[in-house]
Protein backbone atom coordinates (compact mmCIF):
# COMPACT_ATOMS: atom_id res chain seq x y z
CA UNK A 1 0.00 0.00 0.00
CA UNK A 2 2.98 2.31 0.56
CA UNK A 3 4.04 1.70 -3.03
CA UNK A 4 0.47 2.33 -4.20
CA UNK A 5 0.39 5.68 -2.39
CA UNK A 6 3.76 6.74 -3.78
CA UNK A 7 2.71 5.72 -7.27
CA UNK A 8 -0.55 7.66 -6.93
CA UNK A 9 1.28 10.83 -5.90
CA UNK A 10 3.74 10.51 -8.75
CA UNK A 11 1.05 9.80 -11.36
CA UNK A 12 -1.02 12.69 -10.05
CA UNK A 13 1.92 15.09 -10.35
CA UNK A 14 2.94 13.93 -13.83
CA UNK A 15 0.23 15.05 -16.23
CA UNK A 16 2.53 14.17 -19.13
CA UNK A 17 1.94 10.51 -18.28
CA UNK A 18 -1.83 10.77 -18.62
CA UNK A 19 -1.95 10.96 -22.44
CA UNK A 20 0.07 7.75 -23.06
CA UNK A 21 -1.90 6.21 -20.22
CA UNK A 22 -5.11 7.26 -21.99
CA UNK A 23 -3.92 5.53 -25.18
CA UNK A 24 -3.40 2.28 -23.28
CA UNK A 25 -6.71 2.69 -21.44
CA UNK A 26 -8.53 3.37 -24.71
CA UNK A 27 -7.16 0.16 -26.20
CA UNK A 28 -8.25 -1.74 -23.09
CA UNK A 29 -11.66 -0.69 -21.69
CA UNK A 30 -12.06 3.08 -21.99
CA UNK A 31 -13.87 2.76 -25.33
CA UNK A 32 -16.63 0.63 -23.83
CA UNK A 33 -18.71 3.34 -22.06
CA UNK A 34 -18.94 5.48 -25.20
CA UNK A 35 -19.97 2.57 -27.39
CA UNK A 36 -22.45 1.21 -24.85
CA UNK A 37 -24.09 4.60 -24.38
CA UNK A 38 -24.26 5.76 -28.00
CA UNK A 39 -25.03 2.40 -29.62
CA UNK A 40 -26.97 1.09 -26.64
CA UNK A 41 -26.35 -2.16 -24.76
CA UNK A 42 -27.25 -5.27 -26.77
CA UNK A 43 -30.51 -6.99 -25.94
CA UNK A 44 -31.15 -10.70 -25.73
CA UNK A 45 -33.20 -10.48 -28.92
CA UNK A 46 -30.18 -8.97 -30.69
CA UNK A 47 -28.04 -11.96 -29.72
CA UNK A 48 -30.78 -14.31 -30.84
CA UNK A 49 -31.19 -12.53 -34.19
CA UNK A 50 -27.43 -12.41 -34.89
CA UNK A 51 -26.90 -16.00 -33.79
CA UNK A 52 -29.78 -17.31 -35.85
CA UNK A 53 -28.60 -15.35 -38.87
CA UNK A 54 -25.06 -16.67 -38.61
CA UNK A 55 -25.93 -20.33 -38.15
CA UNK A 56 -28.75 -20.39 -40.72
CA UNK A 57 -26.77 -18.58 -43.41
CA UNK A 58 -25.61 -20.48 -46.48
CA UNK A 59 -22.15 -18.98 -45.89
CA UNK A 60 -21.77 -20.77 -42.55
CA UNK A 61 -19.09 -21.45 -41.25
CA UNK A 62 -17.16 -19.02 -43.49
CA UNK A 63 -19.11 -16.04 -42.18
CA UNK A 64 -18.11 -16.95 -38.64
CA UNK A 65 -14.47 -17.35 -39.69
CA UNK A 66 -14.57 -13.95 -41.42
CA UNK A 67 -15.96 -12.32 -38.29
CA UNK A 68 -13.28 -14.05 -36.21
CA UNK A 69 -10.56 -12.79 -38.57
CA UNK A 70 -11.89 -9.23 -38.38
CA UNK A 71 -12.07 -9.44 -34.58
CA UNK A 72 -8.50 -10.77 -34.46
CA UNK A 73 -7.25 -7.87 -36.59
CA UNK A 74 -9.07 -5.39 -34.37
CA UNK A 75 -7.51 -6.97 -31.26
CA UNK A 76 -4.03 -6.76 -32.80
CA UNK A 77 -4.52 -3.05 -33.52
CA UNK A 78 -5.66 -2.56 -29.92
CA UNK A 79 -2.56 -4.38 -28.68
CA UNK A 80 -0.35 -2.15 -30.82
CA UNK A 81 -1.98 1.02 -29.45
CA UNK A 82 -1.65 -0.32 -25.91
CA UNK A 83 2.03 -1.14 -26.52
CA UNK A 84 2.70 2.35 -27.87
CA UNK A 85 1.04 3.98 -24.87
CA UNK A 86 2.86 1.74 -22.39
CA UNK A 87 6.21 2.35 -24.09
CA UNK A 88 5.72 6.12 -23.94
CA UNK A 89 4.59 5.89 -20.31
CA UNK A 90 7.57 3.80 -19.20
CA UNK A 91 9.99 6.07 -21.07
CA UNK A 92 8.45 8.99 -19.18
CA UNK A 93 9.02 7.17 -15.90
CA UNK A 94 12.68 6.44 -16.62
CA UNK A 95 14.97 9.25 -15.54
CA UNK A 96 18.18 8.00 -17.18
CA UNK A 97 17.01 7.98 -20.79
CA UNK A 98 18.36 4.45 -21.21
CA UNK A 99 16.98 1.80 -23.46
CA UNK A 100 16.08 1.82 -27.13
CA UNK A 101 13.93 4.14 -29.18
CA UNK A 102 10.19 4.49 -28.78
CA UNK A 103 9.68 2.33 -31.87
CA UNK A 104 11.94 -0.39 -30.46
CA UNK A 105 10.23 -0.32 -27.06
CA UNK A 106 6.81 -0.43 -28.71
CA UNK A 107 7.78 -3.50 -30.74
CA UNK A 108 9.21 -5.26 -27.69
CA UNK A 109 6.16 -4.50 -25.54
CA UNK A 110 3.81 -5.52 -28.36
CA UNK A 111 5.55 -8.90 -28.59
CA UNK A 112 5.48 -9.39 -24.83
CA UNK A 113 1.80 -8.49 -24.68
CA UNK A 114 0.94 -10.98 -27.40
CA UNK A 115 2.83 -13.81 -25.71
CA UNK A 116 1.42 -12.95 -22.29
CA UNK A 117 -2.08 -12.91 -23.76
CA UNK A 118 -1.79 -16.42 -25.24
CA UNK A 119 -3.44 -18.12 -22.21
CA UNK A 120 -6.33 -15.65 -22.42
CA UNK A 121 -6.58 -16.25 -26.19
CA UNK A 122 -6.83 -19.99 -25.56
CA UNK A 123 -9.47 -19.34 -22.90
CA UNK A 124 -11.42 -17.19 -25.38
CA UNK A 125 -11.25 -19.95 -27.99
CA UNK A 126 -12.56 -22.46 -25.44
CA UNK A 127 -15.33 -20.05 -24.43
CA UNK A 128 -16.33 -19.49 -28.06
CA UNK A 129 -16.36 -23.23 -28.71
CA UNK A 130 -18.51 -23.81 -25.63
CA UNK A 131 -20.86 -21.02 -26.72
CA UNK A 132 -21.19 -22.52 -30.19
CA UNK A 133 -22.02 -25.87 -28.60
CA UNK A 134 -24.57 -24.48 -26.12
CA UNK A 135 -26.22 -21.48 -27.78
CA UNK A 136 -27.89 -23.09 -30.82
CA UNK A 137 -29.78 -25.54 -28.63
CA UNK A 138 -30.97 -22.77 -26.33
CA UNK A 139 -32.19 -20.65 -29.24
CA UNK A 140 -34.64 -23.34 -30.28
CA UNK A 141 -35.51 -24.66 -26.82
CA UNK A 142 -38.79 -23.69 -25.15
CA UNK A 143 -38.46 -20.93 -22.56
CA UNK A 144 -38.75 -23.16 -19.50
CA UNK A 145 -35.61 -22.28 -17.59
CA UNK A 146 -35.62 -18.49 -17.41
CA UNK A 147 -34.36 -15.80 -19.79
CA UNK A 148 -32.40 -16.90 -22.83
CA UNK A 149 -29.23 -15.04 -21.85
CA UNK A 150 -29.26 -16.58 -18.37
CA UNK A 151 -29.74 -20.07 -19.80
CA UNK A 152 -26.73 -19.56 -22.05
CA UNK A 153 -24.47 -17.92 -19.48
CA UNK A 154 -25.21 -20.46 -16.74
CA UNK A 155 -23.31 -23.39 -18.30
CA UNK A 156 -20.62 -20.94 -19.49
CA UNK A 157 -19.79 -19.65 -15.99
CA UNK A 158 -16.76 -21.97 -15.47
CA UNK A 159 -15.33 -20.93 -18.83
CA UNK A 160 -15.82 -17.23 -17.98
CA UNK A 161 -14.04 -17.70 -14.64
CA UNK A 162 -11.19 -19.49 -16.42
CA UNK A 163 -10.93 -16.57 -18.85
CA UNK A 164 -10.79 -14.07 -15.98
CA UNK A 165 -8.02 -16.08 -14.30
CA UNK A 166 -5.95 -16.20 -17.50
CA UNK A 167 -6.38 -12.45 -18.00
CA UNK A 168 -5.04 -11.72 -14.51
CA UNK A 169 -2.17 -14.17 -15.03
CA UNK A 170 -1.30 -12.59 -18.36
CA UNK A 171 -1.34 -9.11 -16.84
CA UNK A 172 1.00 -10.15 -14.03
CA UNK A 173 3.44 -11.98 -16.29
CA UNK A 174 3.29 -9.25 -18.94
CA UNK A 175 3.93 -6.45 -16.44
CA UNK A 176 6.93 -8.27 -15.00
CA UNK A 177 8.33 -9.16 -18.42
CA UNK A 178 7.84 -5.71 -19.97
CA UNK A 179 9.90 -4.00 -17.27
CA UNK A 180 12.70 -6.50 -17.82
CA UNK A 181 12.62 -6.22 -21.61
CA UNK A 182 12.86 -2.42 -21.98
CA UNK A 183 15.07 0.23 -20.42
CA UNK A 184 18.66 0.14 -19.24
CA UNK A 185 20.06 -3.37 -18.93
CA UNK A 186 17.10 -4.86 -20.77
CA UNK A 187 16.89 -8.60 -21.29
CA UNK A 188 15.98 -10.55 -24.37
CA UNK A 189 12.25 -11.05 -24.78
CA UNK A 190 12.43 -14.79 -24.09
CA UNK A 191 14.53 -14.23 -20.94
CA UNK A 192 12.22 -11.46 -19.76
CA UNK A 193 9.16 -13.67 -20.19
CA UNK A 194 10.85 -16.56 -18.40
CA UNK A 195 11.87 -14.35 -15.47
CA UNK A 196 8.39 -12.80 -15.46
CA UNK A 197 6.81 -16.22 -15.04
CA UNK A 198 9.28 -17.05 -12.26
CA UNK A 199 8.51 -13.77 -10.53
CA UNK A 200 4.78 -14.51 -10.53
CA UNK A 201 5.38 -18.05 -9.29
CA UNK A 202 7.55 -16.75 -6.43
CA UNK A 203 5.04 -14.09 -5.36
CA UNK A 204 1.66 -15.16 -6.74
CA UNK A 205 -0.44 -13.40 -4.11
CA UNK A 206 1.25 -10.03 -4.50
CA UNK A 207 1.41 -10.09 -8.29
CA UNK A 208 -2.06 -11.48 -8.97
CA UNK A 209 -3.46 -9.27 -6.20
CA UNK A 210 -2.02 -6.18 -7.89
CA UNK A 211 -3.41 -7.31 -11.25
CA UNK A 212 -6.83 -7.85 -9.67
CA UNK A 213 -6.73 -4.47 -7.91
CA UNK A 214 -5.81 -2.64 -11.10
CA UNK A 215 -8.50 -4.45 -13.07
CA UNK A 216 -11.19 -3.72 -10.49
CA UNK A 217 -10.17 -0.05 -10.38
CA UNK A 218 -10.45 0.24 -14.15
CA UNK A 219 -13.78 -1.61 -14.18
CA UNK A 220 -15.08 0.80 -11.52
CA UNK A 221 -13.94 3.74 -13.63
CA UNK A 222 -15.69 2.24 -16.66
CA UNK A 223 -18.92 1.85 -14.67
CA UNK A 224 -18.83 5.44 -13.40
CA UNK A 225 -18.05 6.76 -16.88
CA UNK A 226 -20.96 4.77 -18.33
CA UNK A 227 -23.36 6.15 -15.70
CA UNK A 228 -22.29 9.76 -16.34
CA UNK A 229 -22.29 9.49 -20.12
CA UNK A 230 -25.70 7.83 -20.08
CA UNK A 231 -27.17 10.79 -18.18
CA UNK A 232 -25.60 13.27 -20.59
CA UNK A 233 -26.65 11.32 -23.68
CA UNK A 234 -30.38 11.18 -22.89
CA UNK A 235 -31.25 14.74 -24.01
CA UNK A 236 -29.00 14.35 -27.05
CA UNK A 237 -30.75 11.13 -28.03
CA UNK A 238 -34.15 12.77 -27.65
CA UNK A 239 -33.13 15.66 -29.91
CA UNK A 240 -31.66 13.30 -32.50
CA UNK A 241 -34.85 11.20 -32.50
CA UNK A 242 -36.84 14.39 -33.11
CA UNK A 243 -34.64 15.30 -36.09
CA UNK A 244 -32.96 18.31 -34.46
CA UNK A 245 -29.37 17.32 -35.26
CA UNK A 246 -28.41 20.72 -36.75
CA UNK A 247 -30.09 22.84 -34.11
CA UNK A 248 -27.72 24.99 -31.99
CA UNK A 249 -28.95 23.41 -28.77
CA UNK A 250 -28.30 19.87 -30.00
CA UNK A 251 -24.88 20.76 -31.37
CA UNK A 252 -23.97 22.35 -28.04
CA UNK A 253 -25.06 19.22 -26.21
CA UNK A 254 -23.01 17.06 -28.58
CA UNK A 255 -19.91 19.20 -28.09
CA UNK A 256 -20.36 19.04 -24.32
CA UNK A 257 -20.87 15.28 -24.45
CA UNK A 258 -17.67 14.76 -26.44
CA UNK A 259 -15.75 17.09 -24.11
CA UNK A 260 -16.91 15.15 -21.06
CA UNK A 261 -15.93 11.86 -22.69
CA UNK A 262 -12.46 13.21 -23.49
CA UNK A 263 -12.10 14.36 -19.89
CA UNK A 264 -13.15 10.91 -18.68
CA UNK A 265 -10.63 9.37 -21.07
CA UNK A 266 -7.89 11.56 -19.57
CA UNK A 267 -8.95 10.45 -16.09
CA UNK A 268 -8.73 6.85 -17.27
CA UNK A 269 -5.23 7.67 -18.53
CA UNK A 270 -4.25 8.99 -15.11
CA UNK A 271 -5.63 5.83 -13.52
CA UNK A 272 -3.66 3.64 -15.91
CA UNK A 273 -0.53 5.71 -15.24
CA UNK A 274 -1.03 5.05 -11.52
CA UNK A 275 -1.37 1.29 -12.05
CA UNK A 276 1.66 1.17 -14.35
CA UNK A 277 3.74 3.20 -11.92
CA UNK A 278 2.64 0.91 -9.10
CA UNK A 279 3.82 -2.09 -11.13
CA UNK A 280 7.19 -0.40 -11.70
CA UNK A 281 7.53 0.28 -7.99
CA UNK A 282 6.51 -3.25 -7.06
CA UNK A 283 8.92 -4.83 -9.54
CA UNK A 284 11.85 -2.52 -8.82
CA UNK A 285 14.92 -4.55 -7.78
CA UNK A 286 15.91 -2.09 -5.07
CA UNK A 287 14.02 -0.69 -2.08
CA UNK A 288 10.30 -0.08 -2.27
CA UNK A 289 10.45 3.18 -4.18
CA UNK A 290 8.76 4.65 -7.18
CA UNK A 291 11.26 5.15 -10.01
CA UNK A 292 13.08 8.46 -9.35
CA UNK A 293 12.08 11.46 -11.40
CA UNK A 294 13.47 14.91 -11.91
CA UNK A 295 11.93 17.73 -9.94
CA UNK A 296 12.17 18.88 -6.34
CA UNK A 297 8.51 18.28 -5.53
CA UNK A 298 8.64 14.65 -6.55
CA UNK A 299 11.90 14.11 -4.69
CA UNK A 300 10.41 15.68 -1.59
CA UNK A 301 7.38 13.39 -1.84
CA UNK A 302 9.64 10.35 -2.00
Amino acid sequence: MVRAGLAARLAGNRADLWIPGAASALAYLAWLPLLAVVAGPPRTSDFAFVGAGLFSSSAYPWNVLLLAAAATLLVLVAFLIAALGEAALLRGLRHDGGGGSLTHDTGVIFTVLLVAALPAAIAVAILVAATVAIAPGEFGAPDLGGPLLARILGPLAPFVLFLAATILLGQAVGAAAIRRAVGTGSQRIAEALRDGVRDVLRRPTRRLGLALTGTLAELLAVGLAFALLRILWEPVAEDLAAGWLLSPATLSLLVGFVAVWLALLLIAGALHAWVSTWWSAELAPGPAEVPPQSGGADAADR
